[in-house]
């Protein structure tokens, strides 16, 4: 017969034997087991599992999944709006203040080319243009001829867009033709010289006032100051070349800067004889030579 000893352990007490063996089970049923052990093991492994899911993703992730969209995609344009106010506010300081020791484009702009702020110098740019036009309209004619003209933002919106464009384009083909090699992405291009036309929204509203002199003045400062910086910018590639063909290419650059600030300047802002309404005068003199004649 089978009977529990006082220590705990199962003894065998068969009248068969009497040697008084003593049988100790080492295997215990499963029910034996700590339920509580079993589940914070448990609870263990499932934490350190979902820890190696919640891990951050490693720095190509964001490339690849990048990768993966396409041009007609709008979040294949996200990459080229992250831009902090920091560096927007140096990028728009150092297009108006050339320094020759140190490059506008090395120290900002290549790090990370952006479209975020040359897209709203742009829009800026365009409105203050089409706003001041009107605004110098509204000064020379009569408030019975003047009528708001939206026209005005359609012709600046395709003069600066244009310019914006164009010039990029034919400086990226320019360097591939004539140097072999590509020195700028056809985006960092765009980026600076969107960030030149920055210094041209205040002077878009200086050029309210109707004087000649002061018109003049201003488009030339600030066509040669933001010039400057594309000069400056674009000489390190351009001097490997040719020593006249450098030059050349140099003064064209500017050229065509200057250009298209005197363009905007005359076609909205530039007041001359033939730009006041003769209606108006002649209406002037009939009501004075009425007035004055006796009845």
């Amino acid at each position: 017969m089978m009977m529990f000893a006082s220590d705990g352990f199962l003894t065998d007490n068969s009248s068969s034997t009497n040697t008084g063996q003593t049988h100790v089970f080492t295997s215990f049923p499963n029910s034996a087991v700590d339920v509580d052990d079993e589940h914070s093991g448990n609870k263990t492994i499932n934490q350190s599992d979902s820890n190696q899911y919640t891990l951050p993703l490693p720095a190509t992730a964001n490339e690849t999944t990048s990768e993966q969209y396409h041009l007609w995609q709008i979040e294949y344009y996200q990459k080229y709006f992250q831009v902090d106010t920091r560096q927007v506010v140096e990028r728009l300081i150092g297009s108006i203040t050339p320094r020759p020791n140190k490059s506008y484009f090395d120290s900002t702009i290549r790090q990370n080319p952006d479209l975020y702020g040359p897209f709203w110098v742009c829009v800026t740019f365009i409105l203050t243009v089409a706003i001041s036009g009107n605004i110098v309209d509204y000064f020379h004619k009569s408030a019975t001829e003047f009528q708001i003209d939206f026209s005005k933002i359609t012709l600046s919106a395709l003069l600066i867009l244009i310019y914006w464009w164009l010039m990029p384009t034919a400086i990226y083909f320019f360097f591939r033709w004539r140097l072999n090699r590509i020195e700028y992405t056809f985006l960092e291009l765009l980026c600076i010289y969107g960030y030149s036309l920055t210094i041209f929204i205040p002077i878009s509203i200086l050029w309210i006032i109707p004087i000649n002199w002061l018109q003049w003045t201003s488009t030339l400062i600030a066509s040669i100051i933001s010039g400057s910086v594309l000069i400056v910018t674009f000489w390190p590639t351009i001097n490997s070349d040719h020593k006249r063909f450098s030059a050349l290419s140099m003064l064209i650059i500017l050229f065509v800067h200057l250009l298209m600030a005197l363009c905007i300047m005359l076609v909205f802002f530039h007041v001359s004889d033939k730009n006041i309404n003769p209606t108006t005068e002649t209406t002037t003199v009939f009501t004075t030579v009425l007035s004055t004649t006796p009845k």
